[in-house]
């Protein structure tokens, strides 16, 4: 699964909530695959259960400022953590020998859906797909 693929950017601020949804869960669901992978390799990973947890109720602006900051604290957490996992195992770029860099995202500050919002957030979705895309690349040969 490849970024072009696999995501689309969110821009219908009506279905926010359940697209910003599916994006997590995309970016949980390739880490677990990639995690998945070194451990076929080498069996010393603990391959975490990410899963998205529920919006108590998607009408408040509290609770879904919350919980989308949690999701993407969440995604950053996932994706950094496969990171560290292929940076211990060796899995670096395979023409520099460098190690794979950790992903900083942008946590909401504010549920404001504005285009600015929506650019950030898609930024960020765009980040740890890219970065987890370019560790499918390089596991390729062990798999």
């Amino acid at each position: 699964m490849d970024y072009q693929k696999g995501y689309t950017p969110i821009n219908d601020l009506t279905t926010f909530l359940d697209s910003y949804g599916a994006c997590t869960q995309l970016v949980y669901d390739k880490a677990t695959k990639l995690m998945q992978a070194v451990n076929a390799v080498f069996m010393d990973v603990d391959v975490p259960d990410w899963t998205v947890p529920s919006l108590s109720d998607g009408l408040i602006n509290r609770n879904a400022y919350i919980w989308c900051r949690h999701l993407m604290q969440g995604v950053q957490t996932a994706v950094n953590a496969v990171v560290e996992c292929y940076n211990y195992h060796s899995l670096t770029d395979p023409y520099t020998g460098e190690k794979n860099a950790p992903v900083q995202l942008w946590v909401p500050n504010s549920l404001a859906l504005n285009s600015d919002f929506l650019q950030k957030v898609n930024n960020d979705f765009k980040s740890a797909n890219d970065a987890l895309d370019r560790l499918f690349d390089w596991i390729q040969p062990y798999m």
